[in-house]
């Protein structure tokens, strides 16, 4: 039986038979940003089942997107982008410029705000920065508008690593921010600068001068922070 498709000759068409389907564009964003194993992106996608995301991953497979190879330093298989696959970045990088273009109205309500993916993307975004502290750095979140266990966040930033902990991992913290989760998506996209936020009291950085300074060089914003917004309807 053949696969249902939109049964056109059409390129687009047959592209969006193969990537537009529900969550498969955001599997391709996280192997795009350097998730290799089934938990990683998985992390990425919080809200995908398992088996879903094995079922999305092996329809990859299939059509010559991903591949799964054994990893090199640890046990076990890894995900990789194919070369088709990593000529999709473009396509997914114009589906985000577009949206912070036109939709900003719609990334940022409530429903679309989730700590945890926020969490996820801006680690993702210190290690592409590739920032190494020469020490052990340790910031901690305290974020108001979401529920009460996943109010507090910490980013460790060690010289070969970064990590996210939703549990007190017992290291000093060197620099501490509080804001409400929107206030702080805001500024990680883009939307609103740092300074600004800080300024307007809607976010509080405290720490000594030479951690703010850290702070501000290893706080990396989203990739598509640079997408400056439409002027209005009329520019259509």
């Amino acid at each position: 039986m053949a696969k249902a498709g939109y049964g056109q000759y059409c390129p687009i068409a047959v592209t969006a038979e193969v990537i537009a389907q529900r969550w498969t564009p955001l599997v391709i964003r996280a192997l795009c940003l350097g998730a290799t194993r089934f938990n990683e992106i998985h992390d990425s996608v919080p809200r995908m089942s398992s088996a879903l995301l094995s079922q999305r991953l092996r329809e990859l497979e299939g059509a010559g997107i991903v591949q799964r190879v054994m990893a090199e330093s640890t046990p076990g298989k890894q995900y990789r982008l194919t070369r088709a696959g990593e000529e999709l970045f473009p396509v997914l990088e114009g589906m985000g410029m577009w949206s912070q273009r036109w939709l900003r109205h719609e990334i940022t309500r409530d429903e679309n705000l989730d700590p945890d993916i926020l969490f996820w993307d801006m680690r993702r975004s210190i290690i592409g920065a590739d920032y190494r502290p020469e020490r052990r750095r340790v910031a901690q979140f305290h974020l108001d508008g979401v529920p009460v266990s996943r109010r507090f966040y910490w980013i460790v930033l060690e010289p070969q690593d970064v990590d996210v902990c939703v549990f007190d991992p017992g290291h000093e913290v060197d620099i501490w921010l509080r804001a409400h989760i929107r206030t702080l998506t805001e500024v990680w996209l883009g939307h609103r600068s740092l300074l600004a936020a800080i300024e307007d009291h809607s976010l509080r950085l405290d720490g000594s001068p030479s951690e703010t300074d850290a702070f501000h060089k290893w706080f990396c914003l989203s990739h598509f922070a640079d997408a400056r917004p439409s002027a209005g309807p009329q520019d259509a």
